[in-house]
């Protein structure tokens, strides 16, 4: 098998060319094919937290019952680090990305965030409502202009915040011209449950021994007014919960007795992972930059291989989250599908190739379509209203 090349890319980037690299790893627990493995949990129509579970067909005769592990939102969050890893570091092509900035504070309480991490991207909240060299973002035409790009020119928000454009977006809060970028990158991780009838939930919590005292109750109100007077940093709830009842459970004193109740989701016991991912060329191919057949080609050419490289960095690092340590089983498989159903298998990304491939991508950008990446960063000064009414509480 060869390596996937700048010319596979740019055939990729225009009509006719392959619709989509495809890229499966099989992975199981580190702990061995007996580990219990945690997925990702979500809320119910009543509030309780659970798992998602779906049935598909896996390569069996009849369709099997799975759990999603990752989603496709956060498996781009989590492809995202490298990018914003890379931006601190300064290490490699990704670090001269343009990026926004969105500064918090000043001195030893600064707070940074970059576009790569903030939720919506270069649309974001916290870009909007900030500021930029002493004016709102609302008289910034560099950012009116970004939000007012379409698919028929994106050039505007590429080089304001690529980001936007590599991951996707949604200006959804604008009264109007709402523009939406589809993402061209996928990709979602699921486990085939070993248990495939019953319920397949671990339901048990870990127990916590206090060496004060196993458990702690304030009875008089004055004492717990006091407690939570000379805590730091308790959160409103915290706060009220104790203050109302006196449960030292409630501020973190006391033991913690272990817990079986089925309402406890400690993880599953699966089969088989799947973490599976699709880059869209055939997507990719209706973003236009306005600078022409060979620019705009040039440009979709770099957003892949600056894709690439960022998903073969988290490959490194593969982290999905506690209780869910996860190691490869086989070789990823890395397939060019390509048009009449041909299909072509390539060797895994690494980070060596990818790097390779970036630099060799953007120097074409740069030829065809005079695009520069030199670390340029459009700094914006985050709204102090809103880092004074924030909390760790989620809003109710």
């Amino acid at each position: 098998m060869r390596e996937i090349t700048l010319e596979d890319l740019n055939a990729a980037a225009r009509s006719g060319g392959a619709g989509s690299l495809a890229v499966r790893i099989e992975l199981e627990p580190a702990a061995g094919p007996d580990g219990i493995v945690a997925p990702a949990k979500y809320v119910d129509p009543h509030g309780n937290a659970t798992y998602v579970y779906e049935k598909r067909y896996v390569g069996e005769p009849e369709a099997r019952k799975v759990v999603l592990i990752d989603s496709s939102t956060s498996f781009k969050n989590r492809v995202e680090e490298t990018i914003t890893e890379a931006q601190r570091t300064g290490e490699g092509l990704l670090a001269t990305m343009p990026r926004v900035t969105v500064e918090y504070g000043d001195n030893a309480e600064k707070k940074v965030f970059y576009d790569s991490q903030l939720p919506h991207r270069g649309f974001d909240g916290h870009i909007r409502v900030g500021s930029h060299n002493g004016e709102p973002m609302s008289k910034i035409q560099e950012y009116a202009d970004a939000r007012n790009s379409t698919l028929g020119n994106l050039l505007p928000m590429f080089e304001f915040s690529p980001e936007t454009v590599l991951f996707g977006g949604w200006d959804s809060t604008r009264s109007k011209n709402q523009l939406r970028i589809p993402s061209v990158l996928t990709g979602e991780m699921y486990g085939v449950l070993a248990e495939q009838n019953d319920d397949p939930v671990v339901h048990r919590a870990g127990a916590r021994i206090d060496p004060v005292g196993a458990s702690v109750k304030v009875s008089e109100k004055t004492d717990r007014e006091k407690i939570v007077a000379d805590s730091i940093d308790l959160s409103k709830n915290t706060k009220e919960g104790f203050v109302k009842g006196g449960k030292g459970s409630v501020i973190g004193l006391g033991a913690i007795p272990p817990n079986a109740s089925r309402g406890v989701l400690d993880g599953v016991s699966v089969r088989r992972i799947v973490s599976s991912r699709v880059l869209s060329f055939t997507m990719l191919r209706t973003f236009h930059f306005g600078k022409g057949a060979e620019g705009d080609a040039a440009i979709r050419t770099l957003i892949a291989a600056a894709l690439l490289r960022a998903m073969a960095g988290y490959d490194e690092n593969p982290v999905v989250r506690a209780n869910c340590a996860l190691t490869e089983t086989s070789k990823p498989s890395v397939v060019l599908n390509k048009r009449y159903g041909e299909k072509e298998e390539i060797e895994p990304l690494t980070v060596q190739a990818t790097e390779k491939l970036l630099e060799e991508a953007y120097k074409q950008a740069q030829e065809k379509a005079g695009i520069v990446w030199n670390g340029q960063e459009f700094l914006v000064q985050g709204n102090p209203v809103v880092l004074d009414n924030t909390s760790a509480e989620d809003e109710e």
